[in-house]
């Protein structure tokens, strides 16, 4: 496993690495798994089972949590009306209706505030580090949730996009003050495998004691042209990532977020 695993990080930075001796077979056999992560939109007709995905939500649940304070719950959407009103709400996404399983990662403030309610005390904490210490907590869950399915062969892509319909979505599943719909996880059995896709490389990303961006349009085109030479390989249209991605951002999205997360009862001060 030791090539590719080099082979991996080569593709994805466009850099070759030197081998760390410390590693042995096993290790290198979990890192080379990680390095070699794609996002799928395409799913075999198996199901998952009841069984696999008890343990898949346990083991995404173990992941880390600021001050042990478990701040994420999981949601899956299983009933076949509610299953229809996701698969309908992004027409764009039709990979969504496809996969077997879909779940929904929370962030849930709520259970803190209860031991504090529940005692008749008030809870002092209502700040914008809040909503971040358990928003995180989602996040950290949702990569471990990713990651537990892909030790078990499956794949998985997470749907961002449910946030923009947040108070929708919160309606569905019933979610009360202080809990939030981070984003859905798309999961089931690969069709076919995919084509490893390029990252900025590490000079862009890591830094030595202090942040530094002064070649930063430097480390943009060099991006940019092994992004074009990745599509020109996988038969796509060749158009660079900066361009891409500045023209989805061009328009406003979820400007109304804010207003969400404080109407769920989250300070922003």
């Amino acid at each position: 496993m030791q090539l590719d695993l080099l082979h991996c990080l080569q593709a994805r930075y466009g850099q070759a690495f030197e081998w760390p001796d410390e590693l042995n077979a096993g290790q290198c056999e979990a890192l080379a798994r990680i390095a070699d992560h794609s996002s799928h939109r395409a799913w075999a007709d198996q199901p998952v089972s009841d069984a696999l995905l008890r343990v898949l939500a346990a083991c995404a649940l173990s992941a880390p949590s600021k001050s042990f304070l478990q701040q994420a719950d999981l949601i899956r959407v299983q009933r076949a009306d509610l299953r229809e009103k996701f698969n309908h709400l992004i027409p764009s996404m039709p990979w969504i209706a496809d996969a077997p399983e879909f779940w929904v990662v929370c962030a849930n403030g709520r259970r803190l505030r209860h031991l504090f309610a529940r005692e008749g005390k008030d809870f002092v904490n209502e700040h914008l580090d809040s909503f971040f210490n358990a928003s995180i907590d989602a996040g950290l869950v949702l990569m471990n949730f990713i990651r537990a399915a892909e030790e078990a062969g499956l794949v998985c892509c997470p749907i961002s996009v449910i946030r923009d319909q947040a108070s929708l979505v919160s309606s569905w599943l019933a979610l009360p003050a202080h809990v939030i719909p981070l984003a859905g996880l798309c999961m089931g059995y690969p069709l076919a495998k995919r084509n490893l896709l390029p990252r900025l490389g590490l000079e862009a990303s890591v830094h030595l004691d202090r942040f530094d961006d002064r070649h930063i349009d430097q480390q943009l085109a060099e991006f940019d042209q092994r992004w074009m030479q990745a599509q020109s390989i996988s038969g796509k249209p060749q158009s660079a990532w900066t361009k891409d991605k500045q023209k989805q951002y061009s328009e406003a999205q979820r400007a109304d977020w804010g207003a969400f997360v404080r109407e769920q009862g989250f300070s922003t001060d």
